[in-house]
């Protein structure tokens, strides 16, 4: 009787243990590299220390790894954690099938992690990107579920954010402390809450949709400013229309702006259509 009563308490201690502490183990080392080789076979996976949690009311095992760095074609890209969990019962089976895994970089510089996908996926647009792109961090948080073949579902989600932003555009627009955050879900890439310096012109965008239409991208978004000041090269600068022929000094104004516009494959822009409330002072 008092062996059984031993044996129940070393048992809830274990329990307890392994859901409060966890344990680290090279048990799944193996089954997180080919899930995250999924997405390219040939990265290079490069774990440090993978701890396991019991997690009893899910019924499985929490699995997260922190330290991990991913290496193709002699580019490193920093990763805070990766996390993924296996059901208990199939684990009491012996079968290890991931079916979903949480992959979270560090504070990377933008250019750095366009310069890694575009070894991925070699878009021109990648390469555009990258070279209008002066500097700026960014957080990229990627979740992937699999399918019971052990596919990569079509269903991944993106999110993010970005600090400290520098673009230059055809050297008259300086756009830089840029600010935001990013969604991407089911074809739709969403931005909020941005913040940047236009010309030194302070600008918010509370909200920006992307989303895809057949073979064009759709954007719609807001714009905001207040007392935004222009002086008569950057009136022309921004209103580059010969026939208004505007002789203005100075303007200073606030306004919100409703937009949208259409961008094809090629980069072309279509369809504008602005709703703007201006207030001058």
């Amino acid at each position: 009787y008092r062996s059984l009563i031993f044996l129940i308490t070393l048992l809830l201690f274990f329990i307890i243990y392994l859901s409060v502490f966890g344990v680290k183990t090279n048990k799944f080392n193996s089954r997180i590299i080919s899930e995250v080789k999924k997405i390219e076979p040939n990265l290079e996976v490069k774990l440090s220390d993978v701890s396991a949690k019991l997690n009893l009311f899910n019924l499985r095992i929490d699995i997260k790894t922190i330290g991990t760095d991913l290496i193709y074609r002699e580019k490193t890209l920093k990763i805070e954690t990766i996390k993924s969990n296996i059901s208990l019962i199939s684990f009491l089976r012996g079968k290890f099938a991931l079916t979903e895994i949480f992959i979270s970089t560090k504070s990377l510089e933008v250019k750095d992690l366009v310069t890694f996908v575009r070894l991925l996926n070699n878009d021109p647009k990648l390469f555009i990107f990258e070279k209008i792109i002066n500097k700026g961090f960014i957080v990229v948080d990627l979740l992937l579920e699999f399918d019971e073949l052990g596919n990569i579902k079509d269903n991944y989600k993106i999110k993010g954010s970005v600090k400290d932003g520098r673009i230059n555009l055809f050297k008259i627009y300086n756009l830089n402390k840029i600010d935001f955050i990013f969604e991407f879900e089911d074809k739709n890439l969403k931005f909020n809450n941005a913040k940047l310096l236009l010309n030194n012109k302070n600008l918010k965008i509370p909200e920006l949709i992307v989303s895809k239409r057949d073979n064009d991208y759709f954007i719609s978004g807001k714009l905001n400013n207040q007392n935004i000041k222009l002086n008569k090269d950057e009136v022309k600068n921004f209103i580059r229309n010969k026939i208004l022929d505007l002789d203005i000094q100075e303007i200073e104004f606030s306004s919100q702006n409703n937009f949208s516009l259409t961008v094809n494959k090629k980069l072309k822009i279509k369809n504008i259509d602005i709703n703007s409330n201006i207030e001058l002072n």
